[in-house]
């Protein structure tokens, strides 16, 4: 039985996009982010590592390394990471190479976190 989904959410590069359908054609690079969609007026919420979505005749094609379901993230062990990098950067000069990649890492953590505490915005 095929479900009908009522509305995609994604990370777009510039902000949260929301696909509702008879959307546009389009395709969108992805930052990392909540992924969530809603079928049957409830959303289901994921952590999408980033990529790329297209949106064409109705159907939409998500490319990503990964997608975590929320309810599967470990939100203790990325709260330990974040707290790390946290640290890391204190000690670190802004606008190293090392610093930049303390920075993404952090990022990616805030997003997975946000992604497992189930908010959308």
């Amino acid at each position: 039985m095929d479900q009908v989904v009522e509305s995609i959410i994604l990370p777009g590069e510039e902000g949260q996009l929301t696909l509702l359908p008879g959307h546009i054609n389009f395709i969108t690079p992805l930052r990392p982010g909540t992924f969530a969609y809603k079928i049957g007026g409830e959303f289901q919420i994921a952590f999408l590592s980033g990529g790329f979505a297209q949106i064409f005749n109705g159907n939409v094609t998500v490319l990503a390394e990964t997608l975590d379901m929320a309810q599967d993230l470990d939100l203790a062990a990325t709260e330990l990471d974040l707290a790390e990098y946290k640290r890391n950067l204190e000690e670190l000069k802004v606008g190293t190479e090392e610093y930049s990649a303390i920075v993404t890492k952090r990022d990616l953590a805030l997003a997975k976190l946000r992604a497992g505490q189930k908010k959308i915005h």
